[in-house]
């Protein structure tokens, strides 16, 4: 009787101390972005004003937007409108969904990283889903990255 109740200890210490040693080794804080798709790697964001002006200047480049979430896809996620502070906005999209972002995340300060490029032929005329409309711009950033403020 001593040894089970020994051991019943030992396993309720274990079970009451796991979960301080496992926030300890995480290396995330809570002001850590949120990290979907590849990393961001450029450094210097372009002007979202400019880019939304002058979109074709980028066609082919890699950038960097840095704004707040004006909008976000609210059947996948598969798209977001980053917006400055001055009311230019541009929109972001996996193209291939293969970063899809929360649905709530409107408000939150984004970092995105992407090819602009013209909206392949093909997304622009796909049929329009229940709940899954997404903008056909034009233009468009085939998101490769994101970084997302948690609050």
């Amino acid at each position: 009787m001593f040894k089970l109740t020994h051991l019943m200890v030992a396993a309720l210490l274990a079970c009451a101390i796991a979960p301080a040693f496992a926030a300890e080794t995480s290396d995330a804080t809570p002001t850590d972005p949120l990290r979907f798709g590849g990393p961001v790697t450029v450094k210097k964001p372009v002007s979202i004003a400019k880019l939304a002006k002058s979109p074709e200047k980028f066609a082919g480049k890699t950038l960097r937007l840095e704004g707040v979430v004006k909008n976000v896809c609210q059947g996948a996620g598969c798209w977001v409108e980053v917006a400055d502070g001055k009311g230019a906005s541009f929109i972001a999209r996996s193209l291939d969904e293969s970063i899809l972002l929360p649905k709530d995340c409107q408000g939150r300060k984004v970092v995105v990283q992407g090819l602009l490029t013209t909206m392949p032929q093909d997304k622009a005329e796909e049929p329009v889903e229940k709940g899954h409309d997404c903008p056909r711009p034009s233009y468009v950033l085939s998101t490769q990255g994101v970084e997302l403020a948690t609050r």
